[in-house]
């Protein structure tokens, strides 16, 4: 699962919105492995659903990959 760091000098990345029962949220969040955790985003449309964000000791040595723009770039890269 990706994970977002918001940063000043940050840029849009395209992410998919889905949505969770209330009642299969517990057992979600269980499964949510470190350094992931859920957060509030800030869409382009003013919207701000929850979505994964990163801690961020976990960008030490992390290769930035805002510039493909989302996460399926990101998987199609490194599966090429």
């Amino acid at each position: 699962r990706p994970g977002l760091v918001r940063r000043r000098d940050g840029a849009a990345i395209a992410v998919e919105v889905w949505a969770l029962p209330e009642a299969e949220v517990g057992s979600f969040l269980a499964g949510i492995p470190s350094p992931l955790g859920l957060g509030t985003l800030t869409l382009a449309d003013g919207s701000s659903p929850k979505g994964f964000l990163c801690e961020a000791f976990a960008t030490a040595g992390a290769e930035d990959v805002t510039h493909l723009g989302d996460w399926r770039r990101v998987l199609a890269e490194a599966a090429a």
